[in-house]
C-alpha cells in the first residue's frame, strides 16, 4: 500500500468519525455543553485536518492544493469572517471560538481536505449520516420513553438533564430534523444516481422517515419541543439597523455580537410576544444573520458559495451527484432557520467529499522541491539530487500552525471545564472551590468577557456572604473590601472586552449598587452603569425598574416615577411596573394617579394569587387615605391662578423621560418572599 493512499484511507476515517460525533456526539464537561462540545470538536478536527494535511505534503514531498470553482467562493467566505471577526472588536477571541470559528473552520477543511480525502469518500460519508441519523432517531424514541441518553449521563456527570424529547443529542428536535432531512435527502438522491435500492437504503430509508415524522410532532404547538424562534420581522429590523452605519454594512457587527445589536435594535413590539425577555444569538435565518454579522461582503461571499454549489451540481459526474446535492440542501435550509455547528459542519465535510470525488477534473497546484544538478566541465551530468528541505520546512510550519490551534483552542476549553467545575461547586456550597475554579478559567482565557463576568460575580456573592456573617473576623472583614475591589476590575475588564454587551454593564450596575453604603461615589458609578445598560438594551422594562428602584432608595420620587412610567410604556402588561409606579406616586403623594395603577395591577394579576390579595390590600388602604384627605379639604375650588387641567408632576417627568435617563440608574427588582410584586430597590 502506498503512503499517500494510507493517509487517505486514514483520513476518511476520520471525517467518518467527526460525522458522526458531530451529529450525536457530547462532552458534558462544560456549562453549554452540547454547543461547545460540537464546536470544540468542530475546532479540534480541523486542527487534524491540518496536521494530516501536513504529514501527507512531507510523504509526497510536495504541497498540493486543489483549485476548483468551489474554491474562490470558499476562500471568500472564510476571509470575510476572518475579517468579520478579527477588525470588529480589539478583543476577537469570542467571534473566533464560536460561530466565526466554525464558518472558518468550515472553509479550511473544505479547502486542504479535497486533496488527502479518496475519491469514494462521498458515498461512505453519506452512508456516515444516514447512520448518524438512525442513531440519533433511535435515542430520541428512547427519550420518549424516558430511558434516553439522559438517563445515562446524569449519574455520570452529576448534571440535571430532562428525561424527555426537550433533551437531544443535537441540541434541540429542530437541528435534528434537519439532520435527518440532509440524511434522507443523501440516501433518495444516492437511490436515483445509481437506480437502485441497496439493502442499506431500504433498511435506513424509512428509519430516517419515522425519525423526521418523530421530530416534526415534537415541534407542534403545544408538544414538549414547541418551538420559539426569533421572528423573521424583528431578525429584518435588526439587520436594517445594523448596516445603516458604513462600517457595520460592509464587514458587520462580527459573529459574536448578533446578540449585542438584537437587543439594541429589537423592536419595541416584541415586547408583546413570548419572547419579550429573551436575547437571541441568532436571526431567523443564515442571510440575514450573515447580513448582520459579516455585512454585505459576508452575505455577498455566502451567496456567492450556493450560487457555485448549483453550477457545478449540473456540472459534475453521476458519481458525484449525490454529495454536492446533499451539500446543497445543507445550504437551501439555511434560508429558512437559524444557522447552527452541526448543519455548517455537515455543509463543508461533504464539500470537501464531493472535491475530493471530482479532483482529477480540477487544477491541482504541486508546490515541489527544486532539483539540484552537479555537472562535470564538458556538460556531463554526474550527479542529480532533490533539495526536499524546503518542502519539509514549509510541511512543517503547516504542521506547527495546526498545533498551535490545537494548542489554544485546548486552552479555551479547558477554561470552559473550570467554569463547569466552578458551577458543581457552587451546588454544593463551596465558595471556596468556585472562586478557585473561576479564577484559573480567567487565567487560561482572559480574553472572554462571560468569564470575567462570572468571575466578577463570584467575588461579590463571596465578599456578600462574608458580610453578612455575624461573627465575621477583621481577617474576613478586610477580605470583604478586596473582594469587591476585585469584583469591580474584573467587572470593568468585561465591559473593556465587550463594551455592547448589556449584561456587563449590567453586572458592574448591580455590584457598584452592593457597594452603596460602604463606597461614597458607588451610588453615583451605579447609575452610570446602569444608563449605559439601558443605552444597550433599550427596550428592556425591566431595567427601567432597576434604575428607579435606585432613585426610589435615593428619595428621588420624581426620577422614579419617570423611569417607572416608562416601564409601563414599553411593556403595558407587566404587573411590576404599575406597582412600582403606584409605590413612587404615593411618595409624590399622587394619590388619584397612585390608585389607577393600582388598579391597573390588579387587572394584569390572577385574582386567586396571593399578590393580588396583596396590592387589594395596600389600594383599600390608598382608599382610606384618599377619603380622608378628601374630607379634609372638602370641595375647595383650585387657588386663584391654579389651572384645574395642568398636567401632574408625573406627566411632566414622563415629558422629559429623554432628559432623566442622562442621570442615574438602579438595581435589580426585589421580591418578598413568596410574591411577584413589591417596590424596587
Amino acid at each position: 500500500m502506498q503512503q499517500s493512499d494510507m493517509i487517505s484511507k486514514i483520513t476518511l476515517g476520520v471525517f467518518a468519525v467527526a460525522l458522526v460525533i458531530l451529529v450525536i456526539g457530547l462532552f458534558p464537561f462544560t456549562d453549554n455543553f452540547v454547543f461547545q462540545s460540537k464546536t470544540y470538536f468542530l475546532f479540534g478536527f480541523t486542527g487534524l485536518i491540518g496536521l494530516l494535511f501536513a504529514v501527507r505534503s512531507m510523504r509526497k514531498q510536495a504541497i498540493s492544493i486543489l483549485w476548483s470553482p468551489l474554491s474562490l467562493p470558499i476562500l471568500l467566505f472564510g476571509t470575510s469572517m476572518l475579517a468579520s471577526s478579527l477588525l470588529t472588536n480589539s478583543y476577537p477571541q469570542e467571534s473566533l471560538l464560536t460561530m466565526g470559528g466554525v464558518f472558518i473552520a468550515g472553509s479550511i477543511i473544505a479547502l486542504l481536505g479535497g486533496t488527502i480525502l479518496p475519491k469514494t469518500a462521498g458515498s461512505v460519508l453519506l452512508k456516515t449520516i444516514a447512520v448518524a441519523g438512525v442513531l440519533l432517531t433511535a435515542s430520541t424514541a428512547l427519550q420518549l420513553l424516558g430511558f434516553g441518553p439522559s438517563k445515562l449521563l446524569e449519574p455520570i456527570f452529576g448534571l440535571a438533564l430532562p428525561h424527555t424529547v426537550d433533551f437531544n443529542l443535537t441540541g434541540s428536535s429542530f437541528v435534528a430534523l434537519q439532520v435527518l432531512l440532509v440524511a434522507a435527502v443523501g440516501l433518495v438522491a444516492t437511490i436515483l444516481q445509481n437506480k437502485h435500492i441497496s439493502k442499506f437504503s431500504a433498511v435506513v430509508l424509512p428509519i430516517l422517515i419515522i425519525g423526521i415524522a418523530l421530530h416534526g410532532w415534537t415541534l407542534l404547538p403545544g408538544k414538549p419541543s414547541a418551538l420559539l424562534l426569533p421572528s423573521l420581522k424583528a431578525s429584518w429590523s435588526v439587520a436594517l439597523d445594523t448596516i445603516r452605519e458604513p462600517r457595520a454594512a460592509l464587514i458587520g457587527v462580527g459573529p459574536a455580537a448578533y446578540g449585542n445589536v438584537y437587543l439594541k435594535f429589537k423592536p419595541l413590539w416584541v415586547n408583546t410576544t413570548p419572547s419579550w425577555n429573551l436575547q437571541f444569538s441568532q436571526a431567523a435565518n443564515v442571510p440575514l444573520y450573515m447580513l448582520t454579522i459579516g455585512g454585505f461582503i459576508g452575505l455577498g461571499s455566502w451567496l456567492f458559495l450556493l450560487v457555485r454549489m448549483f453550477a457545478v451540481n449540473k456540472q459534475s459526474r453521476k458519481d458525484s451527484r449525490a454529495v454536492i446535492l446533499t451539500a446543497l440542501v445543507c445550504g437551501l435550509l439555511q434560508f429558512f432557520v437559524p444557522t447552527n455547528v452541526v448543519l455548517i459542519g455537515l455543509q463543508f465535510i461533504l464539500l470537501t467529499a464531493f472535491l475530493a470525488g471530482e479532483a482529477d477534473r480540477y487544477t491541482l497546484f504541486n508546490l515541489k522541491a527544486p532539483s539540484l544538478s552537479i555537472t562535470s566541465e564538458n556538460g556531463q551530468n554526474v550527479e542529480t539530487s532533490k533539495a526536499v528541505a524546503p518542502i519539509y520546512l514549509m510541511a512543517l510550519v503547516v504542521a506547527v500552525g495546526f498545533g498551535a490551534l490545537l494548542f489554544f483552542v485546548g486552552k479555551a476549553y479547558a477554561a470552559e471545564l473550570a467554569i463547569h467545575q466552578g458551577t458543581l461547586a457552587a451546588q454544593n456550597n463551596d465558595g471556596l472551590a468556585v472562586y478557585s475554579n473561576h479564577q484559573k478559567a480567567v487565567t487560561l482565557n482572559p480574553y472572554l468577557d462571560d468569564l470575567r463576568r462570572q468571575y466578577a460575580l463570584t467575588n461579590m456573592l463571596i465578599a456578600a456572604a462574608l458580610s453578612n456573617k455575624t461573627d465575621a473576623t477583621e481577617e474576613e472583614k478586610t477580605q470583604v473590601g478586596e473582594l469587591m475591589q476585585q469584583a469591580v476590575r474584573e467587572a470593568q475588564s468585561a465591559t473593556t472586552l465587550d463594551p455592547t454587551d448589556a449584561q456587563n454593564w449590567g453586572v458592574l450596575a448591580q455590584i457598584y449598587q452592593n457597594m452603596i453604603g460602604i463606597s461614597d461615589q458607588a451610588s453615583e458609578f451605579a447609575i452610570q452603569s446602569y444608563i449605559t445598560t439601558i443605552e444597550n438594551d433599550p427596550t428592556n422594562p425591566t431595567l427601567r425598574i432597576s434604575l428607579g428602584g435606585l432613585f426610589l432608595n435615593g428619595e428621588k420620587f420624581e426620577q422614579a416615577a419617570t423611569l417607572f412610567q416608562q416601564a409601563t410604556e414599553l411593556k403595558p402588561d407587566m404587573p411590576n411596573g404599575h406597582y412600582n409606579l403606584a409605590v413612587a406616586l404615593i411618595k409624590l403623594n399622587q394619590l388619584e394617579a397612585a390608585r389607577t395603577s393600582y388598579q391597573q395591577v390588579l387587572a394584569l394579576l390572577d385574582p386567586a394569587s396571593e399578590d393580588y390579595t396583596t396590592v387589594n390590600t395596600e389600594l383599600e388602604k390608598l382608599e382610606t387615605a384618599l377619603a380622608e384627605q378628601a374630607k379634609q379639604q372638602g370641595e375647595q375650588a383650585p387657588a386663584e391662578g391654579q389651572d384645574p387641567n395642568a398636567p401632574s408632576i408625573t406627566d411632566q417627568n414622563v415629558s422629559r423621560a429623554g432628559q432623566s435617563l442622562s442621570q442615574p440608574s438602579g438595581d435589580d427588582v426585589q421580591f418578598p418572599a413568596g410574591a411577584d410584586l413589591a417596590p424596587a430597590q
